[in-house]
């Protein structure tokens, strides 16, 4: 059975080796999703913004130019490699409403858990226990706040996805991941029980199925 730690210490491993070649135009799918998730929020000026699994600024950075000067965005992740090149991005760009900083999901150590919204891309089904990992983002929502949790598809990027894991497995098999947990989020009445047990009354959720 995968612990957190074993799901942590895999996380941050794979994506700091990848950090090289995150950026690289061929994966460009993380920028269009990040930014296609901000803009479903449409976030005021002036908003708090936290982003969790935030890798190299994907949904952070559309997110910071959305809530301007006067808003505040801190993104998290476990991966240091990438969130030093989230950071040279947030500068060349002129964003100084920005803060990047190493953390775990189910353990953020905010000072402040009151943001106006909250977002997860492609992240929270690294997570073994995933209603866990949404109480914990839910946490830091304020109340009328908003969550926004993006995940893959069954047949996302296939039949490269299958290639690429296979790929991991003939060097490392112990990065391998041969399971696909976040397709329990494509079925409203599976991924309710992530949501139901965690969800206050002030904090209404609906989920929302996009094609692209």
């Amino acid at each position: 059975m995968t612990t957190p730690d074993d799901a942590k210490a895999k996380a941050a491993t794979t994506y700091n080796a990848a950090a090289d070649y995150y950026d690289d135009p061929a994966n460009s799918f993380w920028e269009r999703f990040g930014r296609a998730t901000v803009e479903r929020l449409r976030l005021p000026l002036g908003s708090r913004v936290l982003d969790v699994c935030c890798g190299t600024g994907a949904s952070a950075l559309p997110a910071a130019e959305m809530v301007g000067p006067q808003g505040f965005v801190l993104g998290i992740d476990l991966a240091a490699n990438l969130l030093e090149l989230a950071r040279t991005k947030a500068v060349k760009r002129g964003l100084m409403n920005t803060k990047f900083r190493v953390g775990d999901l189910l353990d953020m150590h905010l000072s402040d858990t009151q943001f106006d919204a909250v977002i997860c891309v492609f992240g929270v089904f690294f997570i073994p226990d995933m209603p866990a990992a949404i109480r914990s983002l839910w946490h830091a929502v304020r109340p009328g706040g908003k969550l926004a949790v993006t995940t893959w598809g069954p047949r996302f990027l296939e039949p490269a996805t299958t290639a690429f894991w296979n790929a991991v497995r003939e060097v490392r098999p112990d990065l391998y991941k041969g399971f696909n947990p976040w397709t329990e989020f494509l079925i409203p009445r599976l991924c309710a029980p992530c949501y139901a047990t965690v969800v206050s009354s002030e904090q209404k959720w609906s989920p929302r199925l996009a094609r692209t």
